[in-house]
């Protein structure tokens, strides 16, 4: 009876040893595994092991000396059993941050401007001599050509194309001193990173009506004699950032971007004088050829510009405007793609796409051209055209804003703060002035009429802007024309550029 008693200290104490035994047995059975998973300690004199590409990897650092390293104040209240942080995961990829974010591909852009004709006045000073060579020019405003050289400059600098593209005639006559007063504005586009890429026009080499008008003297100034002068003075516009240049003219090529080039193209003959029209020398079709066939295996388009045009784009002007060679320059253009071709020279705004036949349907592919407006004659108007995300090409005209300009720098002349009806009302002038000296014995009022709708024609083909032969033809100042002097060619050129410009000739997209 007395053992009874003590049976359920019994069982108490055998509980005790069975519980410590089962902890012993789980201990052993644990200790074999982690022993196996152990890995030996690395000497410091073994070879760091190579990864498969055959750089050297370092190794990872053993648990066995994470563990030994001494937790900083501020982890050391943090939970166990998770590793020390001494910032928060999100503050931890707020420092592993550069602060850099990746650069977005942005479509190309470019600013196209042709026939600046710039004059520098270093080479005139206002006077007589100078007056008489505006008027018996086509309507360029000499007068402010420095005002609209630096209102493009700026506005290329706060536009940021991928380029600024001239092409061409970018002095009035290829005076050396109006280069050298053209380039140095140019400077001030390249020092705010805008690439600016220029080539020659036919006023711009070897040009012997280069000039000086100071008084009532007009004198023969120091020009261009050849390509190497050109060289020299604008061979950091492009020249020098070109991937490949001819060695037969003044043509490059220029890389965009990966996928885009820019092929510039010299289509003037100045060996022995300016000529006015224009070729391609076989040398440089050769050397073009290659470059195209490249760009076709590697998917990447090209747009060339030059300085005279590709197809025949006047009915007005149908000498020396359209290069020799330009059947064989199409021929080899449309053998690669080429989706566009920009020119200058023929002073009016233009688009017209390559027909090989009569009857081809209107989306069949055919090269494209854009002839740019002169930029020295109002409306002063460049172009732009950019690349669209989904790979078409827009074209716009942009008219320079020299009012703006004038305004900002508190400018008190008038004819600038109000360039827009200045402007216009200032080209037509020279030219109604040129169409008066032909009609005689009749009323002055008249002479006003009929001049007055010349001019404004004039005009709006030069700036490409839609005209009606049916609204023209019903005024009193054509039949005037008719009736008065219609033999005249003033009468054959109205009807001329109203065929040439039914509409608006400011956008093309593809």
């Amino acid at each position: 009876m007395r053992f009874k008693k003590y049976i359920p200290l019994l069982i108490y104490l055998l509980l005790i040893i069975g519980c410590f035994l089962i902890v012993r047995l789980t201990e052993r059975l644990v200790e074999p595994d982690k022993e196996q998973g152990e890995e030996p300690p690395v000497s410091s004199e073994a070879v760091t092991p190579e990864s498969e590409s055959g750089w050297q990897e370092t190794p990872e650092p053993s648990s066995a000396v994470e563990s030994e390293a001494e937790p900083s104040p501020e982890s050391s209240s943090k939970e166990p059993g998770y590793p020390f942080y001494e910032k928060e995961w999100w503050e931890e990829e707020e420092e592993t941050d550069t602060g850099e974010e990746e650069e977005l591909y942005r479509v190309p852009v470019l600013m196209l401007a042709s026939d600046l004709h710039y004059i520098s006045r270093k080479t005139h000073d206002g006077g007589s001599a100078f007056w008489e060579m505006v008027a018996q020019d086509d309507g360029k405003i000499s007068e402010y050509s420095d005002i609209l050289i630096d209102t493009l400059v700026e506005e290329a600098i706060t536009d940021k194309p991928s380029a600024l593209i001239l092409t061409g005639d970018i002095t009035l006559n290829g005076e050396r001193e109006n280069h050298l007063g053209l380039a140095e504005k140019l400077h001030q586009v390249t020092e705010e990173g805008v690439p600016v890429l220029v080539i020659p026009g036919n006023h711009d080499i070897k040009n012997r009506n280069a000039a000086t008008y100071f008084g009532n003297q007009r004198e023969s100034a120091e020009y261009l004699e050849n390509a190497e002068d050109f060289f020299a003075i604008y061979h950091e516009f492009g020249y020098d950032q070109a991937f490949s240049r001819d060695e037969a003219s003044l043509s490059y090529f220029y890389a965009l971007d990966d996928t885009h080039w820019i092929l510039m193209l010299d289509t003037c003959q100045y060996e022995d004088y300016n000529h006015v029209n224009g070729r391609l020398k076989p040398e440089t079709m050769e050397w073009l050829e290659g470059y195209l066939k490249q760009a076709r295996e590697q998917g990447i388009t090209v747009v060339s510009a030059g300085h005279h045009n590709l197809l025949s784009e006047s009915r007005l002007y149908t000498t020396e405007c359209t290069m020799e060679n330009h059947d064989e320059i199409v021929q080899l253009f449309e053998k690669y793609e080429i989706p566009l071709y920009i020119s200058g020279h023929l002073h009016a705004q233009r688009i017209k796409k390559h027909k090989s036949e009569p009857g081809v349907a209107e989306d069949a592919y055919g090269i494209q051209e854009i002839v740019l407006s002169p930029y020295s004659i109002p409306p002063c108007q460049y172009g732009r055209l950019e690349w669209q995300a989904e790979g078409g090409m827009r074209f716009e005209t942009v008219q320079a804003d020299i009012e703006r300009f004038a305004s900002q720098r508190e400018s008190k002349d008038e004819k600038l703060l109000q360039f827009k009806e200045y402007g216009p009302k200032y080209m037509k002038a020279i030219v109604e002035e040129q169409a008066r000296k032909t009609l005689r014995a009749i009323p002055e009022e008249l002479k006003d009429e009929m001049v007055e709708l010349y001019g404004q024609l004039y005009y709006d083909y030069c700036a490409g802007n839609a005209m009606s032969w049916d609204k023209v033809s019903a005024t009193r100042a054509y039949r005037l024309w008719e009736k008065i002097d219609p033999d005249s060619r003033y009468v054959k050129d109205m009807g001329q550029m109203i065929e040439d410009v039914k509409q608006d000739l400011h956008d093309w997209s593809r």
